[in-house]
């Protein structure tokens, strides 16, 4: 005779950074807990999340990490618009683009910037030399 496996807890829905907030707010105008579960409707592990360590900061969103992109979006769009212009514009290196572009940014801003746009850099393919019978062939 098998043992069933033991009952799995059910998953509950993530508290939003308003909810989180709204929980904070009642909690410091001394709510209770299952006064809050009222309220809210969340469970009780729910509410005692949004005090627990991991959550100890306020319920405020945070700032992206990194260092903010030297190039503004008008800039962005003015250099999409300069690379789609023309074919030869679309084959630049990104450091022929910063040199010729003038906006005075680097390789590495404009590196950064087109691939966020849809643009990556691949190898041209080259076309494999084509016999004179062969191009004989084509024009028939």
């Amino acid at each position: 005779m098998s043992v069933p496996p033991p009952a799995a807890h059910p998953r509950t829905a993530h508290v939003p950074r308003d909810q989180r907030r709204n929980c904070q707010l009642l909690h410091s105008i001394s709510w209770k807990y299952r006064q809050i579960k009222e309220r809210t409707g969340f469970a009780l592990r729910q509410i005692g999340y949004v005090y627990s360590p991991a959550q100890a900061c306020p319920a405020t969103p945070t700032k992206c990490p990194g260092h903010p992109p030297i190039l503004t979006e008008a800039q962005i769009e003015d250099l999409v618009a300069y690379v789609c212009m023309s074919g030869r514009n679309r084959h630049l290196s990104f450091q022929h683009l910063a040199e010729e572009w003038d906006f005075g940014v680097g390789k590495k801003a404009i590196q950064a910037a087109l691939p966020k746009e849809g643009f990556h850099q691949r190898l041209a393919m080259k076309n494999p030399p084509i016999s004179e019978r062969n191009q004989a062939l084509r024009l028939q």
